[in-house]
């Protein structure tokens, strides 16, 4: 009967402990709970396709002109008040992107791109932000790889799954750093013009 109720006693525990670790770092899916708010980001573009080289000519020999081009695109991170008064603003301190190859056989990977910025998003607010998501230096890496390069005037394709992982923190509350994401496709090709 001891042991019985010993074993019902640490189950509970167990029970309780994990309950009250929900929500420690976020609500899940994308989703931070702070002290005073609640933070989403949301990316406004599903897929980018990425010109590789932009405005270059393509012939039956070579490839000409054109220019490495950082492409952006823009996220709308929104704070949420948890209470009527007395809610915190939102600090972005860092960006982070993130790539994962869609077909790891035949594209490259690419290392996490981390933007230091600082951003305030006050409560109730939807603040929009861009976000460099294939930077110029990544696009020349891509083209001058020795293996699995991506050929200009070619019909080469690297696809990624991508996410943007915001790091926020509440000036004025329990000072824990927490990260919210958003997510999207990129396809990196030379595209014609």
């Amino acid at each position: 009967m001891l042991k019985r109720f010993i074993i019902i006693f640490l189950s509970g525990v167990c029970a309780l402990v994990a309950l009250t670790s929900c929500g420690e770092n976020d609500l899940g899916g994308g989703i931070g709970e702070f002290t005073t708010v609640t933070a989403t980001a949301v990316s406004q573009t599903n897929r980018l396709e990425s010109d590789v080289l932009t405005g270059n000519v393509c012939s039956d020999t070579a490839s000409t002109g054109g220019t490495f081009a950082t492409d952006s695109i823009n996220v709308n991170v929104t704070s949420k008040a948890l209470f009527p008064a007395g809610s915190l603003d939102l600090l972005v301190s860092k960006i982070t992107v993130k790539y994962i190859p869609v077909n790891p056989a035949t594209t490259p990977p690419l290392p996490d791109f981390v933007i230091n910025t600082s951003q305030t998003i006050q409560p109730g607010q939807t603040t929009q932000i861009s976000v460099a998501v294939v930077p110029d230096a990544y696009k020349v890496a891509l083209v001058s790889r020795s293996t699995q390069n991506l050929g200009l005037c070619s019909v080469d394709i690297f696809e990624y799954f991508v996410t943007i992982v915001f790091e926020m923190s509440e000036p004025g509350g329990n000072g824990k750093i927490k990260n919210v994401s958003a997510n999207l496709n990129i396809a990196i090709a030379d595209r014609t013009e």
